[in-house]
């Protein structure tokens, strides 16, 4: 398209209506934002905050970028479509979910409950990416499906744009910071102030994103000249990989691939290693119109080969894993990637044969493997294939199948699984086998239904003992193997797993010279660590620590013995570690309010 077709409106008022758009974007999240602190509406309803929330974040960002380069018959519709299914994500995001309640913290709880999860804002971002750069390619030909050279360069366009607005962003703030050290030398702290005031660094980071946008659109050459540098740059590594993964492949028939199981993340990395193929691939092919080096064709014709080889292996080792294990949402979602990788691996090595302009083909196949990855997105994030339905169906399959004992069997995970996990412990609660039917209503009963199910039978080989010479009380793991205490669901997420490590500390909270016993994972420290203390031969919950899951100098102060505890022992010593405090909480006092 020519510059004349493109820029339908001078480039001032563009400029201006980006402004407006970035100024107007920054205002509606700053209005978000003290509804949560407010706790006013929309905050009370997260089927219309989430939507809300993640529509005003991302639908701005493409308007920005379409203004100029996307005609407005075309980007008006397409920035509703875009809201649609942004918010469609967000609202069955929300939906999926059983609400946190959180008596320690309710800001937390509330936050939690009206947030979409990570995976929509970061797989709903690659959703936009693409789907953008494919309606920005056809509207720019004037036509459905843009020509290659189009699409390739607006999509290089597109993500140099992104990192140059990222880096912008940045190094905005830093001289705002920059700024306000300054001033704080003199004993002026206004300007710190109204850094950390929402009202104006929301909007404030908006409109440096517009302007980052602007004029990263407005000079062209240098958005194409870095491309060009990235790509090259790039390119030169697809030879390397492809010796690498070459070496790997010619040592598999030596090593075996046994090895490859005992990793216990072979499918991810192998998937991994084929994206970066393809990334090098096309970096060395970039839009087809200029032959790269010799030596980048016979490495670029090789590693198309080679991907096929690693998404092979990559799914056998999902399919093992399926097979002994059944289902679960991450291998849900690792069956996907191996489903676009085989899609790409496919259609690349068909391209390697002989015959025709070098790799001509993948072409056309890249275009359809992004309509690809756009439908398998949409599937994995709404009813169609979402994986915690798969995952649930799938398990509770096996259990009724007997391939796995209700023992064994990990009704935490139903617990993790949001809406589809507690809808299936609803159904299991009335199951004709006792033990189904018992573990269930455990789960769905206890004063904590994420943590509350039945003990794992080996956990005794998995609990580490601090400090090393001590030994759990006989009679605390008898109590243990039987669920028998008061608060179940004060026991750490190991206990109930199939999986991971627990730590015991011993340690004296009371102060009566005999030792209580702190729970925690070995692998991720619990929020507010649970403590129990034996009364007349029973152990049973004594209260928490004050101590949030990145405190990690809290537990290996502990676990080293080189924490202090301080009076009054009356109510339980708290733990000083360092300059830090952290406070006991005995368990008949933690819902007692404030009068």
């Amino acid at each position: 398209m020519s510059s004349e077709e493109t820029h339908e409106v001078p480039s001032g008022a563009i400029g201006l209506a980006r402004l407006a758009v970035g100024l107007a974007q920054g205002i509606a999240l700053y209005l978000l934002y003290i509804s949560i602190d407010d706790k006013t509406w929309p905050s009370t309803d997260p089927y219309v905050f989430a939507p809300l929330g993640v529509a005003l974040l991302y639908v701005p960002l493409l308007a920005l970028q379409g203004l100029g380069n996307i005609r407005l018959r075309t980007l008006i519709p397409w920035l509703l479509i875009a809201a649609g299914v942004m918010a469609g994500l967000a609202w069955y995001d929300i939906w999926t979910r059983v609400p946190i309640f959180d008596a320690y913290n309710s800001d937390y709880a509330l936050r939690a409950n009206i947030t979409p999860s990570f995976a929509v804002f970061f797989f709903g971002a690659v959703w936009l990416f693409i789907a953008h750069a494919l309606v920005a390619g056809g509207d720019a030909d004037r036509r459905i499906v843009a020509r290659y050279t189009t699409h390739f360069d607006v999509a290089w366009k597109l993500a140099v744009q992104l990192a140059l607005t990222f880096v912008f962003t940045v190094v905005f703030w830093s001289f705002l910071w920059l700024g306000a050290a300054l001033f704080r030398l003199i004993d002026l702290n206004f300007f710190e102030t109204l850094l950390e005031d929402r009202w104006f660094s929301i909007p404030a980071t908006t409109l440096a994103i517009a302007v980052a946008f602007h004029v990263t659109d407005m000079r062209a050459g240098l958005v194409r000249g870095t491309r060009t540098l990235v790509l090259v740059l790039l390119s030169w590594l697809l030879p390397m990989l492809a010796l690498i993964v070459g070496a790997f492949l010619l040592a598999l028939p030596f090593t075996g691939l046994a090895p490859l199981w005992k990793f216990g993340h072979a499918s991810a990395l192998l998937l991994t290693t084929a994206a970066g193929l393809i990334i090098l691939i096309n970096a060395a092919h970039q839009d087809g119109q200029q032959l790269p080096p010799r030596v980048m064709r016979i490495a670029g014709s090789i590693a198309s080969v080679m991907l096929a080889v690693l998404v092979g292996i990559a799914g056998y080792a999902l399919w093992l894993r399926v097979a002994q294990y059944g289902w679960t949402a991450d291998r849900v979602a690792t069956a996907a990637c191996v489903l676009v990788a085989a899609f790409y691996a496919v259609g690349y090595m068909l391209a390697a044969l002989p015959g025709g302009v070098w790799l001509a083909r993948i072409e056309s196949w890249n275009f359809y493997a992004a309509l690809l990855v756009l439908g398998v997105l949409l599937a994995l994030f709404t009813p169609l294939a979402n994986p915690d339905r798969i995952a649930v169906a799938d398990q509770v399959a096996r259990l009724h199948a007997g391939k796995v004992s209700v023992a064994q069997f990990d009704f935490y995970y139903l617990g993790r699984a949001g809406r589809y996990g507690h809808d299936a412990l609803v159904a299991l609660e009335s199951d004709k086998s006792p033990a189904i039917a018992d573990a269930a209503k455990l789960m769905l009963t206890s004063p904590t239904p994420l943590l509350a199910t039945t003990i794992q039978p080996d956990i005794r080989s998995r609990i580490s003992v601090y400090p090393a010479s001590a030994v759990l009380p006989p009679n605390f793991l008898a109590q243990l193997e039987k669920t028998d205490f008061n608060h179940a669901g004060g026991l750490p997420v190991c206990f109930y797993s199939s999986k991971g490590r627990c730590d015991a500390i011993l340690i004296d909270v009371d102060g009566d010279g005999q030792d209580e016993i702190l729970l925690t994972n070995s692998d991720g420290p619990e929020y507010n660590p649970s403590v129990y203390r034996q009364i007349n031969g029973r152990w049973d919950l004594y209260g928490h620590f004050a101590v949030g899951t990145s405190c990690g100098a809290f537990y290996n102060a502990l676990r080293g013995g080189k924490a202090t505890l301080v009076p009054p022992p009356a109510t339980g010593r708290d733990v000083i570690v360092g300059i830090f405090r952290f406070p006991f909480v005995p368990a008949d006092r933690e819902n007692q309010n404030c009068q």
